[in-house]
């Protein structure tokens, strides 16, 4: 299963704010649309990083009340880890697992397409396996 096969939304329905953009903004956005990560776009659309929940708490950890003050920028992981559109599930699963991400932004080519999220990736995950379970039972009926 690629990453193309997972019902995402595409760049037209993204979520995504500025790295000149106010940290608290960027929590009431979080907040009120259930959304666990944003990407940072700058002026031009291209990805430039991505701010998590963890990265807010983090930061209100280090920064306390000067947080909500604060820019995107201060913030955000700017060395983004990304995926393709053609990466197959299984690879993209090992590395969220591996680094600890819970989001990873979706690139069609250069240009950002959508958020792939481990509740995504585990969804469709269950639906194959459901489908696999339901083909094999079909098989074992049709060859006893």
């Amino acid at each position: 299963m690629l990453i193309s096969d997972l019902p995402l939304n595409d760049h037209e329905d993204l979520a995504f704010v500025g790295p000149d953009e106010a940290v608290s903004t960027v929590a009431t956005i979080l907040s009120e649309g259930n959304i666990g990560a944003l990407p940072v776009c700058n002026q031009s659309g291209g990805l430039v990083g991505i701010l998590s929940e963890r990265d807010i708490v983090h930061g209100l950890c280090r920064h306390g009340n000067l947080l909500g003050d604060m820019k995107v920028s201060d913030l955000m992981t700017a060395d983004v880890v990304t995926c393709q559109l053609g990466d197959e599930v299984n690879e993209i699963m090992q590395v969220m697992n591996q680094r600890g991400f819970r989001h990873l932004p979706v690139l069609d080519g250069i240009r950002l397409h959508s958020i792939v999220s481990s509740r995504d990736v585990m969804a469709a995950m269950l639906e194959e396996t459901a489908t696999n379970f339901r083909t094999m039972g079909l098989a074992y009926e049709m060859v006893r």
